[in-house]
């Protein structure tokens, strides 16, 4: 479990501030500012070598790698480029299937990675926090960049597993911010891993609740 773990941790490398390296369209969306309460607009994605059907807001369309390295050639300098792509390709390689999404409105990224049975105890989600933090430090100077835990969640009931995390990197000189949200999930013998690189902190809860495993 730890190797599987370690091999799930390198991929949380960050998007270099994506959703400001150009203005937010005026017809942009607001899936972020929706809470458990207000009326969901989305749609499902059969994941079909997994058999899971997952719920995403309306905006994220799903893409493929070459397409969305296009999309970042138009947007990134290139250092941020190649940090992205190294990013995408390591989940891609990835044992089990890779689901790329993207939301133009906003330029918010949501990968997905469905894997082999993973039930996740508390100790290892621990681990997997602690992770995911050191993966932030290493990406970002902490001369220039804040990084700050806003939300670590887990339930280990033995019918569903639940893990999520969320942090927010910003740069007070450049009046920068985004966030990196984490969900993984194991319902019946089945694992799904979810990234959202964003510049908004949306409320995913009521969406990722709707999965189908």
């Amino acid at each position: 479990m730890t190797k599987q773990l370690l091999h799930i941790g390198l991929g949380f490398m960050c998007l270099l501030f994506l959703g400001s390296c150009l203005g937010i369209e005026n017809e942009v969306k607001d899936w972020w500012l929706r809470s458990d309460k207000d009326e969901l607009y989305g749609k499902y994605h059969f994941l079909d070598e997994k058999g899971i059907n997952l719920y995403l807001p309306e905006e994220f369309e799903k893409t493929t790698i070459s397409d969305y390295q296009k999309v970042l050639d138009s947007l990134l300098d290139k250092e941020s480029y190649e940090f992205e792509v190294n990013r995408i390709n390591h989940l891609y390689d990835m044992d089990g299937g890779f689901h790329l999404f993207f939301d133009k409105y906003s330029n918010s990224t949501c990968t997905v990675n469905s894997m082999d049975f993973m039930p996740l105890s508390k100790s290892e989600a621990q681990y997997l926090l602690g992770m995911i933090r050191l993966s932030h430090e290493r990406n970002f100077d902490h001369d220039e960049y804040s990084i700050e835990k806003l939300s670590a969640k887990y339930n280990g009931n033995p019918d569903r597993y639940t893990f999520k995390s969320i942090y927010m990197i910003s740069n007070e000189k450049l009046d920068n911010e985004f966030y990196s949200m984490v969900y993984i999930i194991t319902v019946k013998g089945k694992t799904v891993m979810i990234q959202i690189t964003s510049p908004y902190k949306g409320n995913l809860d009521p969406y990722i609740t709707k999965i189908n495993l």
